[in-house]
């Protein structure tokens, strides 16, 4: 899952080639790369353009990569834009996307901090210091992304730099639901049991996973069940009742 951008486009570049370079970034973001007779004249991503959008695609690891050779594209050329200092930069950048692919398998990874190690450790700068207070043995690491706002490559080497200092320890897959998953299930899990007792459900939600010992973002759907049951367990037996049925008709309508 994990590319350096260099392989694909140095070539490019040293051989004078015309063309998009298309770059998706997961299911999350696109960037173009307009190339003409081997440099590159414009950058883009879905939202930004030129230097900025340079900015951000170069520190993109999780990306998949096609050169469209020949196509002109529709772009205004940016002047600002150095097709030397990009692949300078992309040169150093490939050694960390080699030393991330030593440690991590993708973002679905999770990371767990050993705190007495991290107190003593030394060499780890205030942001990797910082960043590990996420790893907390249930987040995956594109949530950790998401929730810091860092460049996807920084806190994956942010993370390499605790496992080898052995500050961190990657735990056993878990497969956490899809977030969209994960958000309609807590939707229309509040939604019934607000209907069965009213404003005091989301407390009885929020019980109910801390009894499991889970939290929103890390849900499996072997825990749905159990959140179901334990709330169930602490309302009135007809209530308790309608939220069986209702568990059941939904973990079967949503397999």
């Amino acid at each position: 899952m994990y590319k350096s951008l260099l392989p694909e486009l140095k070539p490019l570049i040293f051989e004078g080639k015309s063309g998009v370079l298309h770059i998706k970034h997961l299911d999350r973001d696109h960037a173009w790369l307009y190339l003409n007779e081997g440099l590159i004249k414009q950058v883009e991503t879905s939202k930004l353009q030129g230097t900025k959008a340079v900015d951000t695609c170069l520190k993109w690891v999780s990306i998949e990569i096609h050169f469209e050779e020949g196509e002109t594209g529709d772009y205004v050329s940016d002047d600002k834009i150095d097709t030397n200092a990009i692949l300078s930069y992309l040169e150093k950048a490939h050694h960390n996307v080699r030393v991330i692919k030593q440690f991590l398998e993708n973002n679905d990874t999770v990371l767990q901090i050993d705190t007495e190690k991290l107190s003593s450790a030394k060499g780890l700068n205030k942001e990797t210091l910082k960043t590990a207070l996420f790893f907390n043995g249930k987040t995956p690491l594109q949530e950790v992304i998401e929730k810091t706002g860092q460049p996807e490559r920084t806190i994956l080497i942010q993370a390499c730099r605790l496992l080898n200092s052995g500050c961190a320890r990657i735990v056993p897959n878990k497969k956490v639901l899809a977030k969209e998953e994960r958000i309609d299930f807590l939707r229309t899990l509040n939604d019934k049991v607000m209907e069965l007792v009213g404003p005091v459900g989301p407390i009885l939600i929020d019980d109910a996973m801390a009894a499991i010992k889970t939290e929103p973002y890390s849900l499996t759907r072997e825990e749905l069940p159990l959140i179901i049951d334990e709330i169930a367990r602490n309302v009135d037996i007809s209530e308790s009742d309608e939220l069986t049925i209702w568990g059941s008709h939904y973990l079967a309508n949503n397999p």
